[in-house]
C-alpha cells in the first residue's frame, strides 16, 4: 500500500518542463498513414473543465507535441510517446476521478501530463506545421503500442526537462525508493540551452519570501543562511533559513526557480540563486534523450538508459 501510494504521488507531480512549441494546415491522420490502436481514454481537458472520450492515438499525438520541442529528433520523440502511453494505460487500469468528472487523466501537467489540440499545434509550428505533424505522427506510431514495465508492472514514468548531468534517484525527490528511478548518467544535458540561470532577489523580496514559510530573519543578513547539504546529483537536500530547515522542492516552490539543483551567494544587491538543469530531475530527462538520440540511440535503448530495469512491452 505505501508503495501505491508513493507512485501515485510522483504521478501526480510529473511536470512538464520543456516551454511548449506550436501546429498551418494539419493533413488529416489518414493522409499519413492510419496506425491508430483503436484504444480510446476519457481525458479531462484542464482549460475546459470538462471530460472527453478520446481517441487514444490522438491523445498521446497531443501529449508529445505539447511535451517535447518538435525539433528534437525523431527516437526521442518516439521515447517520449512510450512513457505518455505508459502513464496513460497506467490511469487507465483505475476508476475515472470525481474530481475529473470521470476522466482517468488530466491535461494539467502539475497533476498528469500536458496535451495540445491541432490547433494549438498550428499556433506552435507555424509554418513548419506539415513536416512536423508528420513527423511526430511517424516517432507516435512506432512507440505507441508499447509500454513500460517492471517486473510485470507498468511504471509511473516521470520525465524532466533536463538534469544536472546526473538525474536523481527517487528518494531524493518524493522521500522514497523506487527501484527504476535511480540516478544515472545524462551526459547532454549540461550542453542543453537554459541549462544554468540565476536569479537575484532583493534582501526585503527575499526576506518576505522566507517568512511567509516560517522562517524568522535577523536584521544582520550574515545570518540568514546556513548550513546546506546535497544529493550527489546536485539536488539540495536541505538548507537552514531563518532557524528551519527547507528541502531542494520547497525552496524551488517557495522562490519559482527552474530546479531544486540550487546554490546560493550574498550579493551587494540582495539574495542570488544559482540552478543548473530544469525540473525534478528524476526519469527520463527530455535534452538528454535527444542528445542520445543524436549520438545514435534507438527509442528502446533511451527508455532502457533512464529507467533502470525495465522492459518494454505490448500490453
Amino acid at each position: 500500500m505505501k508503495n501505491l501510494l508513493i507512485l501515485t504521488l510522483i504521478s501526480a507531480l510529473i511536470i512538464s518542463l520543456v516551454p511548449p512549441l506550436t501546429y498551418g494546415p494539419l493533413t488529416d491522420k489518414s493522409d499519413i498513414g492510419n496506425h491508430g490502436t483503436g484504444e480510446t481514454i476519457r481525458v479531462f481537458l484542464a482549460s475546459e473543465n470538462t471530460a472527453v472520450d478520446m481517441d487514444f492515438r490522438e491523445y498521446i499525438t497531443g501529449v508529445v507535441a505539447a511535451e517535447m520541442p518538435a525539433e528534437f529528433h525523431e527516437e526521442a520523440l518516439s521515447a517520449a510517446a512510450c512513457a505518455a502511453a505508459t502513464l496513460a494505460r497506467l490511469k487507465m487500469q483505475s476508476e475515472g476521478e470525481d474530481s475529473l468528472q470521470g476522466a482517468v487523466i488530466s491535461t494539467d501537467p502539475k497533476k498528469h501530463q500536458a496535451y495540445i489540440t491541432k490547433e494549438e499545434m498550428k499556433e506552435r509550428w507555424n509554418g513548419d506545421e506539415k513536416a512536423y505533424y508528420e513527423k511526430l505522427s511517424r516517432a507516435v506510431d512506432k512507440a505507441i503500442d508499447y509500454s513500460i514495465t517492471y517486473k510485470g508492472k507498468l511504471i509511473t514514468p516521470v520525465y524532466h526537462s533536463m538534469s544536472t548531468g546526473l538525474t536523481e534517484n527517487a528518494e531524493n525527490v518524493w522521500g522514497s525508493a523506487v527501484p527504476y528511478l535511480v540516478s544515472v548518467k545524462s551526459p547532454g544535458d549540461p550542453l542543453s540551452p537554459g541549462y544554468e540561470a540565476t536569479i537575484t532577489l532583493s534582501f526585503d523580496e527575499f526576506r518576505e519570501k522566507a517568512e511567509e514559510n516560517g522562517a524568522v530573519l535577523s536584521d544582520d543578513i550574515t545570518l540568514w543562511l546556513g548550513k546546506c547539504s546535497y544529493t550527489d546529483a546536485g539536488t539540495l537536500k536541505s538548507i537552514n533559513i531563518g532557524g528551519k530547515d527547507f528541502s531542494g522542492a520547497e525552496i524551488r516552490s517557495i522562490f519559482s526557480l527552474r530546479s531544486g539543483a540550487v546554490t546560493f551567494a550574498m550579493t551587494k544587491d540582495g539574495v542570488s540563486m544559482t540552478t543548473r538543469g530544469y525540473g525534478h530531475g528524476a526519469g527520463l530527462s527530455q535534452y538528454g534523450a535527444n542528445y542520445l538520440a543524436k549520438e545514435g540511440y534507438t527509442w528502446q535503448e533511451i527508455i532502457k538508459h533512464y529507467y533502470t530495469g525495465v522492459e518494454i512491452e505490448i500490453i
